[in-house]
């Protein structure tokens, strides 16, 4: 029920309850109260019964005063019966009544007194009654017209103002509340749209940084990467003899410079990535294919890639279907999963690449047995720069960018990328990627979103369905900010009853949002 409806209820009720009592009350007076017309009326009746009566009564001729009592009123409506009582001192007819204040009460001499109850009430008191109970209705309908007009045009500014809020939420800064009250709401309107103007400025500033920094990225990664080229083939030519024959030393230099070069080389074609996914230029080759190949292969490939480790590399794929998408981008991110794996894995270990259909998606997903991630390392796995704390970890470290553009080259698909990690047993990162292709290519923020901004949305989460004890028992996870340790927190609130089914699951699915990113809307494999 909005406030407008709320309002005109409780400004009908105002004048619906007094009404009501007093028509009531009315209605009760008129009904039980005998008025001078009836007590005329009835008085002339009276003297003719007593005329008749009193002879009737002297002889003991009880059943003909009975007789005479019933026959009273068929002749005369208004009169419900006529009783004869024990006598007593009665007072005259001429207004006074008995318990009842329906009945008329009129002494017969010395034998009793004669009691007339009238039937209903006079008829000009029954007009008199409608025409209150009409202009009653007449009342309440004004009132009600009254109220509506009243609570429109008292509610119309907060309305305005509402309408505003929600466009601002939404993130449309130019949002603005028109109201010229001359009172409070045009005071708080003008505030508002201070603030709204205010968070327009500030969203177009970081807009424009966000552009700069994407453009310096864009361009410096060109500038760098220029060079690169021609630099590694002279290092090439020059290591295979084109420009005389090396000493062994000199050959162990220029390989050494070749390698960091090619290293260098990658770094640079990470951060034009980057600013391809930051900018919305992310290329896309999309072709009818049948991505259980694209594993295959990829699979295949990595089986090259450090074979000292002597690591399997083994495929469980459920049948996919034939579909419209980028192989190499797939490829691409699974190479990336599968390096980390076997830089991770101990030697003589196994890694498992998995696909299989999800409503409108593809879930795939690489799986270790090795050393896993702590719960501290899992939210800032996917940040660039990013390198786990773990010896194993720094000893095959690289720059930290591969999974940030994993993640980038996922979201620009709509899809998720999580992962599920626990010490000393692996660590599994899922994706999924829309069976259906997404043309319409959107910025993703790589850079600069990550661990913090994930902290504040828990941090609201648990603040809106805990209360103020939802900040504190966040604070008592240490850290554990896992997809894994937070749902087993909220099962375990539930499972004490603290919270119910419905709103467990709810906490549940925003703290899945909040850990795996918010910039894909389809629900959670």
């Amino acid at each position: 029920m909005n406030l407008r409806t709320k309002l005109t209820l409780i400004l009908a009720g105002f004048v619906l309850l007094p009404g009501i009592g007093t028509l009531l009350f009315a209605e009760h007076l008129f009904r039980t109260t005998p008025t001078p017309d009836a007590y005329a009326r009835v008085l002339p009746l009276a003297h003719a019964i007593e005329e008749e009566a009193v002879p009737l009564l002297a002889t003991g001729n009880i059943a003909a005063v009975n007789s005479l009592f019933e026959r009273i009123p068929e002749h005369y409506p208004e009169i419900e019966r006529v009783t004869l009582a024990p006598p007593h001192s009665a007072p005259p007819i001429t207004g006074a009544a008995s318990t009842d204040p329906s009945d008329l009460t009129y002494p017969l001499r010395d034998i009793g007194a004669l009691h007339i109850t009238l039937n209903t009430p006079d008829p000009q008191l029954r007009k008199n009654l409608g025409t209150i109970v009409g202009f009653l209705l007449i009342c309440l309908s004004l009132a009600g017209i009254a109220g509506l007009s009243i609570t429109t045009r008292l509610l119309a500014p907060i309305k305005n103002l509402s309408t505003a809020a929600h466009q601002l939420s939404l993130g449309n800064f130019n949002a603005r509340a028109n109201i010229s009250t001359g009172d409070e709401l045009e005071e708080l309107a003008d505030v508002f749209n201070k603030a709204s103007s205010a968070l327009g400025n500030i969203d177009a500033e970081r807009k424009q940084i966000d552009t700069a920094k994407t453009r310096f990225l864009s361009i410096t990664s060109h500038e760098l990467r220029s060079p690169m080229t021609p630099m590694k083939a002279q290092l090439q030519m020059l290591e295979q003899g084109y420009f005389g024959k090396l000493t062994a030393s000199q050959r162990d230099s220029v390989s050494m410079v070749l390698r960091n070069a090619d290293r260098l080389d990658t770094i640079i074609a990470d951060f034009l990535e980057i600013s391809r996914i930051e900018a919305a230029r992310l290329k896309f080759t999309f072709q009818t294919c049948n991505l259980a190949e694209t594993v295959k292969e990829t699979a295949t490939y990595m089986k090259g890639f450090m074979p000292e480790k002597n690591i399997t590399i083994q495929t469980t794929l459920a049948k996919l279907p034939t579909l419209s998408a980028d192989p190499n981008r797939v490829a691409q991110i699974l190479r990336n999963l599968l390096s980390n794996a076997i830089k991770f894995s101990p030697n003589g270990n196994r890694v498992i690449v998995s696909a299989k259909p999800a409503g409108d998606y593809i879930h795939f997903s690489v799986q270790d047995f090795g050393i896993g991630i702590s719960a501290k390392d899992q939210l800032k796995l996917f940040e660039p720069f990013y390198q786990a704390e773990q010896t194993i970890y720094r000893e095959r470290a690289g720059v930290g960018l591969g999974l940030a553009i994993c993640r980038g080259i996922v979201l620009s698909q709509n899809g998720k990328i999580w992962i599920e990690s626990k010490t000393g047993k692996g660590t599994t990162v899922h994706f999924t990627i829309p069976k259906k292709p997404v043309l319409d290519i959107k910025p993703i923020r790589v850079l600069f979103s990550g661990k913090e901004q994930t902290e504040k949305k828990l941090h609201q989460i648990f603040s809106e369905l805990l209360g103020p004890i939802g900040p504190i028992e966040l604070a008592e996870l240490e850290g554990q900010f896992t997809l894994e340790s937070l749902h087993g927190y909220v099962d375990d609130l539930h499972h004490r009853n603290i919270i119910d089914k419905t709103l467990a699951e709810q906490f549940k699915h925003r703290i899945s949002h909040a850990i795996m990113g918010t910039e894909s809307e389809h629900p959670l494999p």
